[in-house]
């Protein structure tokens, strides 16, 4: 089942603001909270599911096509390069003249 569509990363999370933004017009402060929660709920439910899978998976040394990706992954390695990318991308944001 593909509900998550194939686009970038910044589009994708800025749908969502704005579909958070769109939402806060019509619904009163309760409403608003009550609805905030329960999408937080969908999330945390999806996100434990997925972390608890991809630990059993990781334990047995078992994929699926759907996390193959994960299996034998070097995550200090990639956490190291994200960190490195992180801080280029600060840099050049500092760096930048606004005015």
């Amino acid at each position: 089942m593909k509900i998550v569509p194939s686009v970038s990363a910044p589009i994708y999370t800025s749908s969502a603001f704005i579909l958070g933004i769109l939402l806060c017009d019509n619904l009163t402060p309760a409403e608003q909270n009550s609805l905030g929660n329960w999408f937080m709920m969908v999330g945390q439910a999806l996100s434990t599911n997925s972390a608890q899978q991809q630990l059993l998976n990781n334990r047995n040394g078992t994929s699926t096509q759907y996390n193959s990706h994960i299996i034998n992954d070097n995550a200090l390695e990639q956490f190291k390069n994200s960190a490195a990318n992180i801080k280029k991308e600060v840099n050049n944001i500092m760096n930048t003249k606004i005015f």
